[in-house]
């Protein structure tokens, strides 16, 4: 009786042993263990025969495959397909006719550097849990921007997204969804420059007909605003008053729309605390196709401001806006399922369907009276032309490499002895892999 308690134990272990393993198990391993439990008398000859015998009639996970939801490295030597890597690297020549504006004299400048190096890493652990972070260093070897060649985290994210669910989350470190920045040249659109609010956050979102997706941001600090002052549209001598906020009381409410398979609407609403009072922005925004023109793309969109803090030394609200329009013809069009320039992905996906472009670009700075109130120069209208030409593409790889060029003109408006405008060249080639 103790024998076939021992017999019985012994096959449930081996059983369990079998379905739990989570490394490569081959028979003669099991085997193995059989013959010492055999030479210590625990199981008898016939018995040890009889396992041996069900083991050979059953499969065991991990002989020679991977046992279920391993994540091992493929035999080919690649990475498992829940896994992806993905980078760039951007080489980058600049020359720019005034040095400085404000100086009435200044001469040229040229500069070659690396724009920027990125990293990509993405693991889908189940259909709808996804992890990704993008590693990046740049302006290496930039006099202008100084970049210190150190690698940041430029994004880190963590999605929960089922396909056939409408609602979603996203939590961690992104270009938040306030504008879409969607782009066609080298240079980054006014609207990016401005507005851009890249911080850690997270996002609950809902998804339903006509390309519909609404959603609500949470973020700490004041990112947009930061980022307003650190654009390069108006003098450095306009500052803000009073201290920084600590606290977790920014949000983004963001809707997007495709009414059309052509079109596509978006816009936001953005409050930051502020200094003294509640800094707040809108935006909207279009993406449109024109049917009557193969490869023609129009994308256009408008900041505004609706409420701002007093900055240092004034008596009243300069309640700025931004507009920017590009027209772009692609000739080679391909179906994106994103649009837009703040996130990695939505940069790579513009770069690899669609590898032959040229573009024109129209934007304007209004500055509330800022300029002439206050002494100030601020960017008045900026134009730029650029094309860009992938020498090789492998769409289905995800490969691709390509020149690049653009001039951009600036004009600003000044109350001073300076340059009241200014012309830029720009040339790049770069690889996306």
């Amino acid at each position: 009786m103790v024998r076939k308690g021992i017999f019985l134990l012994v096959t449930v272990l081996i059983g369990v042993f079998v379905f739990v393993s989570t490394v490569n198990v081959y028979a003669n391993d099991l085997d193995l263990i059989l013959r010492v439990l055999l030479r210590k008398g625990i199981i008898t000859e016939k018995e040890y025969q009889e396992l041996k015998k069900e083991l050979e009639s059953k499969k065991v996970a991990g002989a020679g495959e991977p046992a279920k939801g391993q994540n091992v490295q493929k035999e080919d030597g690649v990475l498992p397909e829940t896994i992806s890597l993905s980078g760039s690297i951007y080489g980058e020549y600049r020359w720019v006719k005034n040095r400085e504006i404000t100086d009435a004299e200044t001469d040229s400048t040229s500069d070659l550097y690396l724009r920027k190096i990125e990293l990509g890493v993405e693991a889908k652990l189940i259909d709808w849990i996804t992890a990704s972070a993008v590693f990046n260093s740049e302006w290496i070897g930039d006099d202008v921007n100084q970049g210190d060649e150190k690698v940041a985290v430029d994004e880190a994210t963590v999605t929960l997204q089922e396909e056939a669910f409408p609602f979603y989350l996203v939590a961690g470190k992104r270009t938040q969804p306030f504008g879409v920045f969607e782009n066609h040249l080298i240079t980054d659109p006014m609207t990016q420059d401005a507005y851009e609010t890249k911080r850690v956050g997270i996002t609950a979102g809902y998804t339903g007909p006509l390309g519909l997706d609404v959603s609500v941001t949470v973020y700490k600090g004041e990112e947009q605003m930061d980022h307003l002052f650190e654009s390069g549209l108006f003098s450095d001598t306009v500052s803000r008053a009073g201290e920084a906020t600590d606290d977790l009381g920014s949000y983004i409410v963001s809707v997007s729309v495709e009414p059309l398979d052509s079109v596509v609407l978006f816009g936001g609403y953005l409050s930051e605390p502020g200094r003294g009072t509640r800094n707040q922005t809108v935006n909207a925004g279009v993406s449109f196709l024109p049917p009557f023109i193969d490869g023609l793309r129009f994308d256009a969109e408008y900041m505004k401001a609706i409420d701002r803090e007093k900055y240092s030394g004034t008596d009243r609200q300069y309640k700025e806006g931004v507009f920017s329009a590009t027209i772009a013809y692609e000739f080679v069009l391909r179906q994106r399922n994103v649009i837009g320039g703040g996130l990695f992905s939505e940069r790579r996906a513009h770069l690899i369907n669609e590898p032959l472009e040229v573009a024109l670009r129209y934007e304007h700075f209004d500055d509330d009276g800022m300029s002439e109130e206050l002494g100030v120069w601020t960017v008045r209208d900026r134009y730029s032309a650029g094309a860009r030409y992938s020498f090789y593409n492998d769409e289905e790889r995800g490969f691709n490499a390509f020149v690049a060029g653009e001039y951009r003109r600036t004009e600003y408006r000044t109350q001073a002895d300076m340059k009241d405008g200014n012309d830029e060249v720009y040339l790049r080639i770069g690889v996306d892999f």
